[in-house]
């Protein structure tokens, strides 16, 4: 409370008293003032003190308003009712100041305080005609309380339910500002962190290669820079993202059709040879969720085999259209398969799934891309330039588990024979063509 504030008080608490001594004056004696003097006039000393100091005040109503509730209330249960008609006049004015402190505090007040405020407050509305119902009986004074609380009510919905607004608001930017948080995270996984591990690939490489060969060291130095390059442009596509808020003049994500660059930039920066093979019309039959889900399947798979497995010599990478097991609708089954000897370690054990995706394809598919022998070929062994990552890693799968199940998918990874497989399988929305013999 501000010095100003805490002025207005005391000034407002002695014109209240003040107040109180010149009705004693003009009554004879203090046992003589009218019946609720007292609690109207603090009540509307708080109210003319909460109107000086708005809006700072809004927000420490709350205890006063405990106060002058809990004097009217008691006021209520221990004074004597008046004898006169008309007695009472005071009564409706103070309520009505306590329903507009209700009101206020129910809006801006602090949870708890508030509250206390509004069950004191309401109560001293509820309770103020008690006293003053003429033969009372249990249903005439049910009827008193139950007719007055609505107007308590009434003052609760009007400041709370903006409040209720406003938390709603609050939490839906919170989830909103989150889901912005992860999809970054996502984007600076799948793309960033692909072209890096490769970047650390072909640098490492290129130190074992460089007293032996030093030949290979300018190529390598080429393969980095383009990684690098690629980097770049999955972070500028990041920040454009987070820029344009209605999502206009954004290039669209990479999908299925961006495979065969994928797959050769992966062979070429390695000692691990990556394979295609995919249904020649599969480019033009999936949805842009489904094709973009696929691809970003691949590059996680790609990223782990290089992270987590640098002694595998081959990767295969297969497209092949299926037929979902629950309602049998078309789908796309990608599976990522390397024959490395050591498991990776992003995940401790396979997830099973209640679909087709659990178990590997037979069918022969067509080659359309078969991507070119590598280019580096280092004389050290593989164990030597895989990178020191304690501590790191570990949310891929999981985070791609949760995009694929968005994507109305399924994933399993886990050990296959001599290797590890990540197999998901994907609906789209067209029907793929018939694979050839």
């Amino acid at each position: 409370m501000t010095r100003r504030d805490l002025t207005l008080a005391v000034i407002y608490a002695a014109a209240g008293c003040a107040a109180l001594g010149a009705l004693a004056l003009v009554y004879g004696t203090k046992a003589a003032l009218p019946y609720g003097a007292l609690p109207a006039v603090a009540a509307a000393t708080l109210l003319l003190w909460a109107l000086s100091c708005w809006p700072r005040s809004r927000e420490r109503l709350a205890r006063p308003s405990v106060l002058v509730g809990g004097l009217s209330l008691i006021t209520t249960v221990v004074s004597d009712p008046p004898a006169v008609p008309g007695g009472a006049v005071w009564r409706p004015a103070e309520m009505a100041v306590l329903l507009v402190l209700l009101a206020v505090v129910a809006r801006w007040g602090p949870l708890r305080q508030a509250t206390a405020a509004g069950g004191m407050a309401g109560a001293a509305v509820v309770a103020w005609t008690l006293p003053l119902v003429p033969e009372p009986s249990l249903l005439s004074l049910a009827g008193a309380a139950a007719f007055w609380s609505l107007p308590v009510l009434g003052a609760a919905v009007i400041g709370g339910y903006p409040r209720l607004v406003e938390h709603r608001r609050c939490r839906l930017v919170i989830e909103i500002r989150r889901s912005q948080q992860l999809e970054l995270a996502r984007e600076l996984h799948d793309f960033v962190a692909h072209d890096i591990s490769g970047i650390v690939a072909q640098a490492q490489a290129a130190r074992f290669v460089a007293e032996s060969d030093p030949g290979q060291v300018l190529p390598a130095l080429e393969r980095i820079e383009r990684a690098g390059l690629n980097a770049l442009a999955s972070m500028d596509r990041t920040v454009r993202m987070l820029h344009e808020a209605n999502g206009n003049d954004i290039e669209p994500l990479p999908g299925v059709d961006q495979l065969p660059s994928l797959i050769e930039r992966f062979t070429s920066a390695g000692t691990t040879e990556a394979r295609l093979a995919m249904p020649s019309g599969a480019l033009g039959s999936l949805s842009r969720e489904t094709s973009s889900t696929a691809y970003r399947m691949v590059v996680e798979a790609l990223t782990n085999v290089r992270r987590h497995a640098p002694g595998a010599t081959r990767v295969e990478v297969t497209l092949t259209p299926a037929r979902t097991a629950t309602d049998r609708t078309p789908a796309i089954e990608i599976q990522v398969v390397n024959n490395a000897a050591t498991t990776p370690t992003t995940s401790a054990a396979t997830t099973p799934t209640t679909s087709a995706a659990t178990a590997p394809t037979t069918a022969t598919l067509p080659t359309a891309i078969t991507s070119p022998a590598p280019a580096i070929t280092p004389t050290t062994p593989s164990s030597r330039i895989r990178p020191n990552r304690d501590g790191h890693g570990g949310r891929g799968l999981t985070a791609l588990r949760e995009r694929v199940h968005t994507a109305g998918g399924t994933l399993s990874y886990g050990p296959c024979e001599g290797g590890w497989r990540v197999q998901a399988m994907l609906p789209q929305t067209r029907t793929l063509p018939q694979e050839s013999s």
